[in-house]
């Protein structure tokens, strides 16, 4: 279903660019992934804007883990973690209860564990 846009209308653009920022990220292109959220950020509003900023956040965390920075993935990771943990096990069709576990067991492995991805609910 497409996204509301602040003007209560879909938004076919926001939708597209947020599953092209899942396809990213699981791709392990994170700093594109973080480009495109950026997208769907900035036309959303309440309980959406705070969910893209969890991904915004949480692909900025492996930015620095690829880089290898593991304060900037603790740091970053501590700064999405609430923003994903208030959408709830599932939103806006993301598996979000096992990425939280995936991406903190990464976190606490300081980057050494299986890396995470976004799995869908349902295709």
């Amino acid at each position: 279903m497409p996204e509301q846009s602040r003007s209560g209308q879909p938004d076919l653009d926001v939708e597209a660019a947020y599953r092209e920022g899942v396809r990213l990220f699981n791709a392990g292109h994170y700093w594109h992934a973080h480009e495109q959220w950026e997208l769907c950020w900035r036309q959303s509003a309440q309980t959406d804007a705070e969910f893209y900023k969890g991904l915004i956040q949480a692909a900025a965390a492996l930015v620095h883990w690829q880089r290898g920075n593991p304060r900037g993935l603790h740091l970053n990771w501590a700064k999405a973690r609430p923003r994903i943990v208030v959408c709830g096990r599932s939103y806006r069709g993301l598996k979000l209860a096992e990425f939280l576990e995936v991406m903190d067991a990464f976190v606490l492995a300081d980057g050494s564990s299986s890396v995470p991805c976004l799995m869908w609910d349902k295709l």
